[in-house]
């Protein structure tokens, strides 16, 4: 598929988009009788994103599960796929949020041609 526009590029122009600090996980297990882990956080990488709130009535609809009030609907560059695997936090505008992981270790992520929706829950 040919690409004749990037609209990241045209939001980054048109000052849409915002910084999310990423921050990627390690997880390492301390004992392997009681099978306690801890979990420690990386260096953050700061990325370029459409951010937008999810309202409770887009999650009941369009999202499996409940998700808390305050939410985010991330929108980036398809790039990121990787990072988002391992990210365990994510800092916006100095509030945190996590991935919406489930009992299958995955989360609210949807893969488009051009670009990755990503649900992110709000740490309370």
């Amino acid at each position: 598929m040919e690409k004749r526009v990037d609209i990241f590029r045209l939001m980054y122009n048109e000052k849409k988009l915002q910084t999310a600090l990423v921050y990627p996980s390690q997880e390492t297990q301390k004992d392997p009788y009681e099978k306690n882990k801890t979990i420690s956080y990386l260096n953050p990488i700061p990325i370029k994103a459409l951010i937008m709130n999810v309202s409770p009535e887009a999650i009941a609809w369009k999202y499996y599960g409940q998700l808390p009030t305050g939410s985010k609907q991330l929108i980036c560059e398809k790039k990121y796929l990787g990072l988002f695997k391992i990210a365990d936090k994510i800092v916006i505008n100095n509030e945190e949020y996590k991935t919406y992981k489930d009992d299958q270790k995955g989360f609210q992520l949807l893969e488009r041609d051009d670009y990755l929706v990503i649900v992110l829950r709000k740490v309370m």
